[in-house]
């Protein structure tokens, strides 16, 4: 279930677990989707902005960048 929608990033309740849902925007876009904690669902249900720095985390992990 959507709880929260901002300019295409979504998150959403599944089986008690929270999931962040967006786009990358680039030229050919993807669309991920990954599990959060519900802190960080908080906070972008506070701030959607924090979904920017909650995708780049993401994808820096997936990309090995960071642990």
């Amino acid at each position: 279930m959507v709880i929260f929608e901002n300019s295409g990033d979504q998150i959403i309740l599944r089986d008690e677990k929270y999931y962040f849902r967006g786009e990358d925007g680039a030229h050919l876009s993807q669309y991920w989707e990954f599990e959060i904690t519900k802190e960080d669902a908080e906070l972008v249900m506070r701030d959607a902005s924090y979904s920017t720095k909650l995708f780049l985390d993401y994808q820096n992990k997936l990309w090995g960048l960071v642990k």
